[in-house]
């Protein structure tokens, strides 16, 4: 009988090294579990990763207004500060998402916090309950939800935003004689609620004054419709009323001698349409929000004046107002950004104490 063959040196020598080798896959395998477990992995523009402990939803209906935009950059600078991403919800999607969609995307990928401009339909209160009940903090944003639990609201006064547009209307009113009429623009990106508050507020300022005020609902969702329906207010304004709602709708056979503007993307295409078909000085604009453009407007008079709220302010205070909750489990229920009134009286001044904070930072 042959006695059983040995091993080589070399056999053994493999085998130490797949032992090795084996050893250092698990090894390296359990490092990258851990960081996994503490932080997660997400891309930047730059081209590298970056490891972040909190992932934060911000979710808006409108991705190409320029107020949002501003809102999200600040709300990342912010985020970078406590090592926290903030993915801005369907914003790189080629197809278009409605809110409660996106509002379901972000419940779905588990996210640690949310900042939401909620629209006031019964289908976002209902998710953000159901985030909440996730276990994922919400941050409404110039809009609330009150009655839905959530953890916070960072936005203004709309009561006070109408009474500063109601006082401009009355200014304007001042130089005619006649029978005045101004027209609310909304927009389906804003609350309904509180574009109810501000378009009530106006009218309490305007009570027993000659003025019709009255709605047009302009969609935002796509930016050439909201051209072409301001564009056709200026141009062809209606001559018959069209269906009774709260507010009233535009029901005069003549056209507006003012457009009030809620959001930016209105506050640009009213600009727009009253340039491009000749209504400088027969149209009168007020404005929301200070982009570069709407404040050349204002030094052209062709927009009368902007109320304008400080997105990067917004911005940073969504993530604080957020990031204090995740750390304390506790935060104010509301934290107020301030309104501003920008004339062609004040737009140097106020174009200069914003380069002076620009040049600060």
């Amino acid at each position: 009988m042959m006695p059983p063959r040995k091993r080589s040196n070399v056999t053994k020598a493999n085998l130490s090294i797949l032992a090795v080798v084996v050893m250092s896959v698990v090894t390296l395998a359990s490092v990258f579990i851990y960081r996994a477990l503490i932080a997660r992995t997400f891309h930047i523009d730059t081209g590298g990763s970056r490891y972040y402990t909190h992932h934060i939803a911000m979710v808006t209906e409108s991705h190409t207004d320029p107020f949002w935009k501003n809102v999200w950059l600040a709300a990342e600078e912010e985020g970078a500060k406590s090592d926290a991403v903030i993915e801005w919800i369907g914003n790189s999607m080629t197809e278009q998402y409605s809110l409660a969609e996106m509002m379901e995307m972000a419940i779905a990928a588990k996210v640690d916090g949310i900042i939401l401009q909620p629209d006031g339909s019964e289908t976002i209160k209902h998710l953000i309950a159901r985030a909440i009940a996730d276990g994922i903090p919400v941050i409404t944003v110039m809009s609330d939800a009150t009655g839905t639990g959530r953890q916070g609201f960072v936005g203004y006064n709309s009561y006070e935003l109408g009474q500063l547009y109601g006082a401009q209307v009355r200014a304007a009113m001042a130089q005619t004689p006649t029978e005045y009429h101004a027209v609310v623009l909304f927009g389906n990106n804003v609350s309904e609620n509180a574009q109810n508050i501000v378009y009530s507020s106006i009218k309490e300022n305007l009570e027993g004054k000659n003025v019709t005020l009255d709605v047009i609902n302009i969609d935002n969702n796509n930016v050439f419709s909201a051209e072409e329906a301001i564009r056709e207010l200026v141009v062809s304004p209606p001559s018959t009323p069209t269906d009774a709602g709260t507010p009233p709708q535009l029901g005069k056979t003549y056209g507006p001698d003012m457009l009030i503007c809620l959001n930016a993307t209105n506050t640009i295409c009213a600009y727009q349409a009253v340039v491009d078909h000749n209504k400088v000085g027969q149209i009168q604009i007020l404005g929301y929000y200070d982009s570069d453009e709407i404040l050349t407007a204002i030094e052209k008079r062709v927009i009368q004046a902007t109320v304008t709220v400080d997105a990067n302010r917004v911005g940073a205070s969504c993530v604080t107002t957020l990031m204090e909750y995740l750390n304390l489990g506790r935060t104010s229920d509301f934290t107020p950004v301030g309104l501003q009134l920008v004339t062609a009286a004040n737009l140097g001044d106020y174009r200069a104490a914003h380069t002076e904070t620009e040049d600060a930072e």
